[in-house]
């Protein structure tokens, strides 16, 4: 076949020879069924005749450039002409796809590492349901879209919902179709739910969203595949609403993206409709691979016709309010070994703490989930019985970057009962987690509180 390299021939050369095999020799093809069944071959299991490629309409993008205005009116058009209450319902009154809904956006907040504060662009927002569940989560939520009377819709549902959150101060965007009315930027991260197919001018549009989206930003999106604009129900809406419904092809996405100084493109190989059950008693031989291709052929050929695309500007850091893997290294140093103080005396220990994980720890939002500190738990020597969950807690001079080190000293609260106890030093990312709930290792210092003379 075309592209193909000399490893690729001779994968499908050994392939071919054992189909022929295994048409000559019922040992042979009892083997190779199994064998097929857990490797997966891509020439047994049809993958290579998957149709990648783009179908008709193919439209011309120096004419859907042109034509921009126009099909920004039929944009319009179409909200104007849609039922205002099932808009309003989304996605409760989507009865057809509202599981989909769901997994859709569970997949996207996911991988865009999605937080409370952060500031959200919805791109073609329609009627701003979405942009609605993230003001509910405590997103500043900025609605983009071409159509008024979508906005329209957007804003009586914020404000018809007593539960909206009016202080993180949502913003509805009209624009033009061409400029994002927006700073360089000016957002965080940029979710696009099914309307990126709809946008006549890709290139132009793209890069205005690169342009305000933040250095480290994410821009993510779950958009139909490359079959999108043949399918029937989108002929269909062409003809009574005069829409784009155009295809995505994700590798010209990708080209885009790098021409728009986006500098990573990935997809999430996901679906909700190809999902398959697997009876109890069978699931350890299918997690060994027997008839995972049962499983595997449906999911590569719905990846053709849904993506969830992941497009990053500079290199993406979690940090402490949506983290990856918090874990650090923790080595105080007491004065004396172990440490002695007075009853009724307080003490202080320096510690030097590494940031091991690949989570930016955040020290510079006090009283916000993820705000990170240093946190002491007390326990009594004897039996290690937890006597004060929450019996100190130190601040960090900076936010600390992966493999960055910082030096502290930590004030002890005085203790006024004489005794042994044991200090346990842990990492803490406030409203998160305890670092030593998700394994990281903790420090222990024997403390020793003498009598007062």
């Amino acid at each position: 076949m075309p592209g193909e390299g000399k490893r690729d021939r001779l994968a499908r050369a050994i392939a071919n020879g054992c189909l022929w095999l295994s048409r000559r020799s019922v040992r042979f093809r009892l083997l190779f069924d199994d064998i097929g069944s857990r490797l997966f071959l891509s020439s047994r299991m049809g993958l290579d005749q998957l149709p990648l490629h783009a179908v008709t309409p193919h439209y011309d993008p120096a004419d859907l450039n042109r034509r921009t205005d126009e099909l920004n009116v039929a944009a319009e058009d179409y909200f104007v002409r849609s039922d205002r209450d099932y808009l309003l319902g989304k996605p409760f009154t989507d009865r057809m796809f509202f599981a989909r809904r769901l997994f859709d956006l569970g997949v996207l907040f996911h991988w865009l590492r999605i937080t409370p504060g952060e500031t959200v662009l919805e791109m073609g927002a329609g009627s701003c349901w979405l942009s609605h569940l993230l003001n509910r989560y405590g997103c500043k939520t900025i609605s983009v879209d071409v159509s008024e009377t979508a906005l329209g819709i957007g804003r009586e549902l914020f404000e018809t919902d007593q539960h909206t959150n009016w202080t993180v101060e949502p913003e509805f965007l009209l624009y033009d179709g061409h400029r994002l009315p927006l700073e360089d930027g000016a957002v965080d991260k940029i979710i696009v739910y099914d309307a990126f197919h709809h946008i006549p001018n890709y290139e132009a549009v793209l890069g205005e969203m690169a342009r305000v989206l933040r250095e480290g930003g994410i821009i993510g999106m779950r958009e139909p595949g490359r079959h999108h604009a043949g399918a029937e129900k989108s002929l269909a809406e062409v003809r009574e609403f005069g829409v784009l419904e155009n295809n995505i092809v994700v590798e010209e996405i990708e080209t885009l993206g790098r021409r728009c100084g986006l500098d990573r493109t990935t997809i999430v190989p996901l679906t909700i409709d190809e999902s398959v059950e697997v009876p109890a008693s069978e699931l350890g031989e299918f997690m060994q691979g027997k008839n995972l291709r049962h499983f595997w052929e449906p999911l590569c050929a719905a990846l053709v016709y849904t993506s969830f695309i992941l497009m990053y500007k500079g290199e993406s850091v979690p940090d402490t309010r949506r983290p990856g893997r918090l874990t650090a290294r923790i080595a105080p140093h007491p004065t004396t070994s172990p440490l002695t103080v007075a009853a009724g005396q307080a003490g202080r220990v320096t510690v030097e703490i590494e940031n091991t994980g690949d989570t930016l720890w955040l020290a510079t939002i006090p009283r916000q989930a993820g705000w990170t500190r240093l946190g002491i738990r007390l326990h009594a020597a004897a039996d290690a019985a937890l006597l004060d969950g929450d019996w100190q807690r130190a601040e960090l001079p900076r936010d600390v970057e992966p493999d960055g080190v910082v030096t502290i000293e930590v004030d002890l609260p005085p203790l006024d009962s004489p005794g042994e106890y044991v200090l346990r030093f842990d990492m803490v990312a406030e409203e998160v987690a305890w670092f030593a709930d998700v394994d990281s290792p903790t420090a222990a210092v024997p403390l020793i509180v003498t009598p007062v003379a």
